[in-house]
């Protein structure tokens, strides 16, 4: 009956060490629309790195759909060609010759035209020269040249990918007028790099395993963290180089024993050379140990470890001024929203909301979000514990019977 009442006992320790409930408020937005809500280290921790939990509420106690948002991946930046030359052979053709000095690979260009009410038939070729001319696109129209509210209107031309040194528009002339050019760019793309959460309260201690002649450095958290980086700031000695690894302990059973074990996660090297600034896998863990190799060289001096974590939001659609709540809730499963099909621009930039009061809540009560008690994890438990005492009863009555008969 002991082994019974430990086997319950322990199941009801299981059933409320994994219940995390969170609850935080998101701070007011001064613009109606899609915004993007910045989960921080502490949202992150909360909700053990799992998305699945997340909940947003309006004041009506509304469930509002989100999506994650890993934030604008890509830019443009729009840059200037000269114009070399405007040649109009008139009721024939207008010729605009644009350098492109540098052979930057293009594939379109952007022309600035003065406002004009007539269309335009339009080839493009390209030279090295500014002599022989190789044609890329023949005999093409242009439309609505004018827009009401500018002097100009900005257009996109299209050609195949090249890298010609200059490049000539040809305008036919024969139906109108020439149109009025007034400059030539085109937007060039690349990569957002996105900056790094530093993560801060954590504890760290240097040891020294002469033995295996190495530095240890081990960090604690107060609760588990997302880790995607690592950086050191060593003052000494002025050159090194040293193997180093990220180490965390696991356990795993073998043979009926939880054996305890070191796995290593992450191997880098640290060089006086560089910066010393490693990404990672992602890692989502309390505490872990950095290991040094210092063969029979002095140890590192290290001013400081800084730990960081890339940032993550999620996009919802909120009001203005309009009170949200933010529940994190260990028990849900993943939501089944809409929001991610419904044609979002996710390479743009969305006004940034931020959660604030994020606290434990040990007994949630709230009355049209919490389950009847036959639905908590408590009626379960109970239940499974009172047919564990019925079924050891009845099974200790059968063993005496049988005793009483065979000793008869």
């Amino acid at each position: 009956m002991k082994k019974i009442f430990s086997l319950i006992s322990a199941l009801f320790i299981v059933s409320f060490s994994f219940a995390q409930n969170y609850k935080g408020k998101l701070n007011q937005v001064s613009e109606s629309g899609l915004n993007q809500i910045l989960l921080s280290p502490e949202v992150r921790s909360a909700s053990q790195n799992n998305l699945d939990y997340l909940r947003i509420f309006d004041a009506k106690n509304i469930e509002v759909p989100y999506v994650l948002f890993e934030g604008k991946s890509m830019d443009s930046q729009y840059e200037n060609l000269s114009i070399l030359s405007k040649n109009s052979v008139p009721n024939k053709v207008t010729s605009v010759i644009v350098s492109n000095e540098k052979a930057l690979n293009l594939e379109h260009l952007i022309l600035k035209i003065a406002n004009t009410d007539v269309d335009k038939t339009y080839s493009i070729s390209g030279s090295n020269d500014n002599l022989e001319w190789f044609g890329l696109v023949i005999n093409q129209t242009i439309t609505d040249l004018n827009d009401s509210g500018k002097t100009s209107v900005e257009r996109s031309f299209s050609f195949p990918l090249n890298n010609y040194k200059f490049l000539k528009f040809d305008f036919v002339d024969k139906n109108s007028l020439p149109i009025n050019v007034l400059e030539v760019g085109f937007e060039k793309n690349f990569a957002v790099k996105k900056s790094k959460i530093e993560l801060q309260d954590f504890e760290q201690k240097i040891t020294t395993d002469k033995k295996n002649k190495q530095t240890k450095i081990h960090i604690s958290f107060k609760n588990p963290q997302v880790i995607d980086a690592i950086g050191f700031d060593i003052s000494a000695p002025n050159f090194y180089l040293r193997d180093a690894r990220i180490v965390i302990n696991k356990t795993k059973t073998q043979k009926r024993t939880e054996v305890n074990y070191a796995e290593t996660v992450s191997n880098f090297q640290l060089n006086s050379k560089v910066k010393n600034s490693f990404e990672i896998s992602e890692l989502f863990v309390k505490e872990f140990t950095i290991e040094i190799d210092n063969q029979d060289n002095p140890e590192l001096e290290i001013k400081k470890i800084s730990l960081f974590q890339k940032p993550i939001s999620i996009l919802a659609d909120l009001k203005a001024n309009e009170n949200y709540t933010l529940k994190i809730d260990s028990k849900l499963s993943a939501p089944a929203y809409d929001l991610a099909q419904s044609g979002i621009n996710f390479n743009q930039n969305y006004p940034i909301a931020t959660i604030s009061n994020l606290e434990q809540i040990d007994n949630p009560k709230d009355s049209e979000t919490a389950d009847s008690f036959w639905q908590t994890p408590l009626f379960m438990w109970l239940c499974i514990g009172l047919a564990v005492l019925i079924i050891g009863y009845f099974a200790v009555a059968m063993i005496k019977d049988m005793n009483k008969e065979s000793s008869s």
